[in-house]
């Protein structure tokens, strides 16, 4: 348990992003908990979320928020997990269950730093880290998003 701890506080030092690999009920998210605890970012939001259990045709509405009428549904404004964790932490469980469009955006969250609420056209700037966590079985086998793709590729 003290080099898990050691671990943990080894990672918080660094603003990058975080993946974390480990079969269901071994501490994932207690893990991802002591990295925010120990970094800069301690005292700001925490932001879980299990990725698996978001139904899929609301996944971007959840994580990037939408405007008023974005959709039908849409009643009102929702900021989303990503502004919610603003200057903190959001922890992705279960990230390979993510849809890929919400993979495409995800990624352009961790590159440019920035989300585009549904319905906006404008992307909004955000200051989170990133801790994701998968029991692996999502990266045993390559997986490809267009039909023409090959494990060789």
């Amino acid at each position: 348990m003290r080099e898990q701890i050691q671990l943990a506080q080894k990672i918080a030092a660094h603003e990058v992003p975080v993946l974390i690999l480990g079969e269901t009920g071994t501490g994932k998210e207690l893990f991802a908990e002591a990295i925010h605890a120990a970094s800069s970012r301690e005292g700001k939001p925490f932001i879980p979320v299990n990725c698996g259990a978001m139904p899929k045709d609301l996944a971007n509405s959840e994580l990037f928020g939408h405007k008023k009428g974005a959709f039908t549904g849409a009643d009102s404004a929702r900021a989303g997990h990503f502004r919610e964790a603003e200057g903190g932490t959001l922890f992705l469980d279960e990230i390979g269950d993510l849809p890929l469009d919400s993979q495409v955006r995800l990624l352009r969250a961790l590159q440019q730093h920035e989300i585009t609420p549904l319905g906006e056209s404008k992307p909004v700037k955000v200051n989170v880290r990133i801790i994701a966590a998968t029991t692996g079985a999502a990266w045993s086998e390559p997986k490809c998003a267009v039909s023409s793709c090959s494990a060789s590729a």
